[in-house]
């Protein structure tokens, strides 16, 4: 019943803009039909019924010996396809005015697919020499610049940050580069805590996600590298319920340098990251819980993570080749004797392999993709590592309007 109800409310806004008599405000559609079929060599980490991919999982072994994860699996959906309706509106303080909302139908969890889910809500003023963004669009660690074109939902997770926030962003241009000044709060991309995957603890730390960033433009190339500040309150009175007032925040940092090379025939994008706490961006990492303090409250201490990747398409018209090559390291050290909220802290280091192939004819886009992705876990000692692979075999079908 809540669809319908969207949908004759967003068509009756679209037809009384278009009976006004002013013809200043614009609207029009865009967007995709995507349609995916995919099989996993094991069972893995996932999202969206297994649309978002990130590593194998672990060996499970049952009493017999035998691996329980490393059972195959086949998966056939369409909740991908995307809706976006694009404004252009009348001149606000000397500013051209343009917008969008765009929405999925992936939900907002696995427990809510094939609900509709808002991806991007935003007004962009835009000045001569400045931008003004207020809305909710990706983070900037999210360099959309420079982001990965791969065929599966992930679009390069967990080496490539993968959210959107609900931000300000300011833009100030200059001849051949650009400023880029942040603050934002989570939503559906939030941190991990004994509350779950929540906003609360930014919420609670009542102070926004703060970035800057720099870009330079040298003819088509892009070169770019940014700093993200953000800080978290885990617990307001304990994490065992304790009742006791907790004032321990969680401060952290990371620092980001990004690459887009553009070539006759060939496009090559890259980035480098060093954080820590980026378990909201879909990446390794989080914080662990370190032991209480004589007036009873526990601290907290953040687990780091690098990561690499690089993306390498060509340009033809009708057939593109592509290579996507990601590689991510878990420097947080033993954490296994603490309790840890995050992804990934019985890995050692992943990486991931993944061609594709591309056939374009006008409108529709014939797609297949393969990603080959290996965790290395550590043992109990945190001393060696064993590695366990993937094989994602996905061929979609899109169709652009």
């Amino acid at each position: 019943m809540r669809y319908i109800f969207t949908i004759t409310l967003l068509l009756g806004f679209i037809k009384f803009s278009f009976t006004q008599e002013s013809t200043d405000l614009r609207l029009w559609f865009s967007g995709f039909i995507n349609s995916q079929v995919y099989m996993d060599s094991r069972q893995i980490l996932e999202s969206r019924e297994g649309m978002v991919s990130l590593y194998p999982k672990a060996p499970s072994l049952d009493p017999n010996g035998n691996d329980i994860n490393s059972r195959s699996s086949l998966n056939h959906l369409a909740m991908t396809s995307r809706l976006k309706v694009n404004l252009a509106g009348p001149d606000i303080l000397g500013a051209t005015v343009t917008g969008a909302i765009e929405g999925d139908f992936t939900g907002s969890s696995n427990i809510d697919n094939n609900g509709y889910r808002l991806r991007e809500a935003y007004v962009k003023l835009n000045w001569t020499k400045r931008n003004l963004l207020i809305g909710s669009f990706w983070h900037p660690l999210y360099v959309f610049e420079t982001s990965p074109f791969t065929i599966g939902l992930n679009t390069g997770a967990p080496f490539h940050p993968f959210s959107r926030h609900n931000q300000i962003r300011f833009e100030q241009l200059f001849k051949h580069s650009k400023l880029i000044l942040f603050a934002g709060m989570q939503r559906d991309f939030s941190s991990s805590g004994y509350l779950g995957k929540t906003s609360e603890y930014q919420r609670n730390a009542a102070t926004p996600n703060f970035h800057i960033q720099y870009q330079l433009r040298l003819k088509t190339h892009l070169l770019g590298m940014g700093i993200d500040y953000k800080s978290i309150l885990p617990s307001l009175a304990g994490i065992q319920g304790l009742k006791i007032l907790d004032d321990k925040y969680l401060n952290t940092l990371a620092f980001n340098v990004f690459s887009r090379f553009e070539f006759k025939n060939l496009s090559i994008k890259s980035q480098y990251i060093l954080g820590s706490n980026l378990s909201e961006f879909i990446m390794l990492g989080g914080y662990i819980l370190l032991p209480k303090n004589v007036a009873n409250v526990y601290s907290y201490k953040a687990v780091k993570q690098e990561s690499y990747w690089i993306d390498i398409v060509t340009k033809g018209n009708k057939i593109k080749l592509g290579l996507f090559a990601g590689y991510a390291k878990n420097k947080s050290g033993n954490v296994f004797e603490h309790e840890f909220y995050g992804l990934g802290n019985s890995i050692d280091y992943l990486y991931r392999i993944s061609p594709r192939i591309q056939f374009h004819s006008n409108k529709f886009m014939w797609a297949t993709e393969f990603e080959y992705t290996v965790a290395s876990y550590f043992d109990q000692n945190q001393v060696n590592s064993s590695e366990i692979g993937n094989l994602r075999i996905l061929t979609g079908l899109f169709y652009f309007f």
